[in-house]
């Protein structure tokens, strides 16, 4: 936030858990709202490119709106500011290079909130996350290694990834909040969540993607048809919780934690495969493929039940009715409390 010894700051109660401490630009001090919007990279000794690519995407999620980098004499400048050009261009959305110096960059961010909500931004993340995984199925279940390719090279989800945690950390951080709509924290808490599991949704397609890349032999047929049904099944556990949480609907939320639950009456398929795997004495190559791409499947399965455990979080009113006291009996020293059942779900 830029703050020294003395800053002015404000403290706004929240609601009835939380307090608002905010800077109050009102009263002046010793930051400006510019200085304040503007991060500063200073490198000035050799550091790993990954290192120093992460720490631009930290200023960027932040919420920074300008991010100043200055590159120290002799440290590969023109390598280096070649490398965050092209970080730039596939993994942040909204930035431009408004000034490339022989000592550095200076990187503008000029989208705003208003311009690509988040909600808009994590839909289109579970969109490409879906069709992600779809596809690497079909790459492996058919030996596509130009669809595996076309997976592998998806930079969408790490681009709409970065820039919702800095929509929902930049109104986390500062005071965008507004009663009654989901600019509230505990909300953007959980939003931050679930796009972080959709994330993982794309690593696990991914994964499923590599291992068409590293197969050689096909699947046989009986083997791509059990990998084709346990991908239908995982795509549609997988969209069912992430339709709940655009319609925060609970309900939908349960079933599709109870349609994970049914999906271990798939192991035995699994187990048939890799019986008739083992059997081959080429199947070896196959089974650890096949073997891969049903832990990935698992792992999204799983993160669909955290999705709907969080939409069931954002959703409680519509299934929870607070239990109040109606009336009171007294008997000598102990009081008997007599209270409406709880209705816990619709």
């Amino acid at each position: 936030m830029g703050l020294v010894q003395g800053s002015p700051l404000t403290i706004t109660r929240h609601n009835s858990t939380s307090l608002l401490i905010s800077m109050d630009k009102s009263l002046g001090g010793n930051l400006s709202q510019e200085s304040a919007d503007i991060g500063a990279l200073y490198i000035s000794r050799p550091e790993p490119v990954d290192t120093i690519l992460r720490k631009i995407i930290c200023l960027y999620i932040q919420g920074y709106n300008m991010i100043r980098v200055k590159i120290a004499e002799g440290l590969g400048n023109s390598f280096l500011k070649s490398t965050i050009r092209e970080m730039v261009r596939r993994r942040l959305i909204g930035v431009e290079i408004v000034s490339d110096t022989a000592d550095g960059l200076v990187l503008q961010i000029l989208l705003g909130k208003s311009e690509l909500t988040i909600e808009n931004a994590m839909k289109r993340m579970s969109i490409v996350s879906s069709s992600m995984l779809e596809e690497a199925v079909a790459a492996l279940r058919f030996l596509d290694k130009r669809r595996a390719r076309d997976v592998l090279d998806k930079d969408e989800i790490e681009r709409f990834g970065s820039y919702t945690s800095r929509q929902i950390l930049g109104s986390i951080n500062h005071d965008f909040f507004k009663d009654g709509d989901d600019s509230e924290p505990e909300k953007l808490a959980e939003y931050l969540l679930i796009s972080r599991e959709i994330e993982g949704i794309a690593s696990c397609a991914m994964a499923i993607a590599q291992e068409a890349m590293k197969l050689e032999i096909p699947l046989d047929g009986g083997s791509a048809d059990s990998l084709g049904k346990l991908g239908a099944a995982a795509s549609e556990i997988l969209d069912s919780a992430v339709l709940s949480f655009f319609k925060r609907d609970s309900q939908a939320a349960e079933v599709t934690i109870g349609r994970a639950g049914e999906f271990h009456r798939y192991e035995n398929l699994t187990l048939e495969t890799y019986r008739h795997l083992a059997a081959s004495a080429s199947g070896l190559e196959q089974m650890l493929s096949f073997t891969g791409a049903f832990e990935s499947l698992k792992a999204v399965v799983d993160q669909a039940v955290e999705i709907s455990n969080l939409v069931l979080n954002l959703t409680a009113d519509q299934f929870v009715r607070a239990e109040q006291a109606f009336s009171s009996v007294v008997t000598g020293s102990e009081q008997i409390l007599q209270r409406d059942p709880i209705n816990v779900f619709n």
